[in-house]
This record gives C-alpha cells, structure tokens and sequence, in this order.
C-alpha cells in the first residue's frame, strides 16, 4: 500500500501481518474476488487498530516413510475472521487456554515435533519423505526449534523502539490437521472459494507439497477434497462438507471404486459411503473375468471374516443393501404386473 500521508507509519503496523495475509487484501489480484462478511469486518478493524493478524496456529507439514507426522509450521490469520466457526469462537473467546495473548514471534517451544496420534494416516495433504526416514537431528531441524518470525528482520530502525506487546496475539495448536488443508480452510473463510486437487492416487496427482503447491495463478491453496471433508465434519462447516462432497462425488467415477468404497476414511463417514456404495454395486453388476472386482470383493469380505479390515462392516452391509435394492428395481421394471400391482396400491 501506497500513501502520501504516514506511509511509513502504514508500513510499519502492517509489516506485523505475514505477508500471505497481506496479499489477500489486494482483490484485484485474484480477479475480483469477494471477501467475506468476517473478512471485511476484520479489516476494517484493522484499518483502525494497525493489526490485521493475531492468531497464530501452528500444523504439521510431513509424513516420514514409517507413517510418522512431523514437521509443525504456523499460520497466521485474523481471530475476527476464524470466530465465524463456533468452534474457534470458543476457542478463542472463551475460557481456554488459546485465548491468552502470547508473543507470536515466539518458536513453537514445547510443542510436539512428532504427530502422535494424527488420525488420518492416508492424508495426501502432508508431505511425504522419498528418503530415508528422518534422523533424529532433521526432526529437530531449524524450522521445529523457531518459527519464523513474520516480522521483517532488516527494517533498521523503525523497530528499535518496538514493544513486544505490539505483537501480542492468540496461539491455536492443531495436532490433526494438516497445514496445506488449514492454508485452505483460512482462504475460505476470507473469501468463501476454494479450489480442490484431484481425487486420485497420490502418485497421479500435481504437486502439492506444504512448500510449493498446486495452486490457481500460484496463489490459491489446493487441499484434497478428503482432508477438507474431514476438516469440515470436524469444526461443523456444512456448507464447506458440501462443496468437499459434491468434488468427491464428480471426481470419485475415475477412482479405484472398490478400493475407495472400503477405505478407512469412508468408513467414517455415512455420506462418503453412500456415494461410494452404489457405485460399486453398478461396477459389480457389469463385471468382467479381466476386471476382477468381485474376486477383489470376495478377498475383502474374507479378511473381515478373518478379524482383518473391521473398518469395513458397515460399508459391507450398505453395499449388500444397495445390491438388494439395485436388483428388485430392475425385477419390477421387467416384470409387468409388479409395476401394475404397484401403480393400483397407491
């Protein structure tokens, strides 16, 4: 931002915000795009107050190759804005601990390096290591000692002079989420869009690591539309859920049905299986000896029985139903009178 008047006073209160959270505010740039009512509000307030940043949250960014997640980051954004959820409100306005003010150029201090129960083991969102598993010393990297300050270390001396209570703030740790799908999640609390990656194998996928992601104009965070369903369910979003859903239900026909019909994540979630389910049950019906899908089948539905993969019980008994249901539908349209019985009942 540019000014005749006080630009160096602008510069200074402004500099305080990550620059991340400044880019956002120059529209224009993202082709017009409408902020949000939280959004405006905050930066209205920020206008006045010189702040436009006070929470801090802190992620994980990497997965290691023994499923390990690890690697925490920060997130900067405005507790205007995130109390939109109910869930931050109370969080952050409520009688908890993330409702102090802390120091947000403060390192991550004694906050996990290491994930110890994530939730989400297949979660694409978290960066995964090619090499070999991380040595002791990497895990406790520069990155996981500090945070990065996002406050600009050259300025001179416009902060020589400069309390440390004017970069007081609110620190949230989430320790089952993964930064990309929070970046996300913020962006779409500032402005109502989000952009998903494609549903698929990972190896099939653009990058998106929590460095340098697939992005719109190399802006735009793109999440996996999985890791926002979950996020959504968790922090009760519906209209996010919604969007997550329907991606899935467009992008899911080019899946490995079976695999994503039996897979943990949609077991815990009666939507996901009700989408998945009919489409296994269409893909079991026009099977082929070269297709396999139902010896694929069979082996599950063994390994259950076997006390293997308990995860799938009530995906199976959903998919027995929908076949059920699939085959008296096509009875009653081949056979006449069952329609015509029908039509006179009611």
């Amino acid at each position: 931002m540019r000014s005749s008047l006080g630009s160096s006073v602008i510069r200074f209160r402004l500099l305080n915000a990550p620059p991340c959270a400044w880019e956002l505010i120059n529209l224009d740039s993202y082709g017009g795009m409408v902020a949000t009512l939280p959004f405006r509000e905050a930066l209205n307030e920020g206008i006045v107050s010189g702040t436009l940043v006070d929470t801090k949250i802190i992620l994980f960014t990497r997965r290691d190759t023994s499923g390990r997640v690890y690697g925490p980051k920060a997130l900067y954004a405005s507790s205007h804005v995130l109390k939109s959820v109910p869930y931050f409100n109370d969080l952050l306005f409520g009688n908890f601990s993330e409702a102090e003010l802390r120091n947000l150029d403060d390192g991550f201090g004694d906050y996990e390096t290491i994930a110890e129960n994530y939730g989400y083991d297949s979660d694409s969102d978290l960066e995964d290591d090619e090499d070999e598993k991380p040595s002791s010393s990497s895990l406790a990297s520069d990155e996981l000692r500090a945070a990065p300050s996002h406050r600009p270390a050259s300025e001179g001396s416009c902060y020589e002079n400069h309390s440390e209570l004017d970069n007081q703030g609110k620190i949230v740790k989430i320790p089952d989420m993964a930064f990309v799908t929070f970046q996300a999640f913020i962006f779409y609390l500032y402005t109502g869009q989000i952009q998903f990656a494609p549903l698929g194998p990972r190896e099939n996928r653009s990058s998106r690591t929590a460095e340098a992601q697939t992005t719109i104009n190399d802006k735009i965070p793109s999440p996996s539309p999985k890791s926002i369903y979950r996020l959504a369910d968790k922090y009760d979003t519906p209209a996010l859920k919604d969007l997550a859903l329907n991606h899935i239900r467009c992008e899911i026909k080019n899946c490995d049905i079976l695999e994503e019909t039996f897979s943990e994540f949609t077991s815990r979630y009666e939507d996901i299986q009700m989408v998945c389910a009919p489409l296994l049950a269409s893909a079991l019906r026009n099977d082929t000896p070269e297709q396999t899908t139902w010896a694929r089948l069979c082996e599950i539905i063994e390994r259950h029985f076997k006390g293997e993969l308990q995860h799938v019980t009530d995906t199976l008994s959903l998919l027995w139903k929908t076949s059920n249901q699939d085959g008296a539908s096509r009875q009653a349209s081949e056979t006449p009178w069952v329609g015509a019985t029908s039509r006179r009942r009611w």
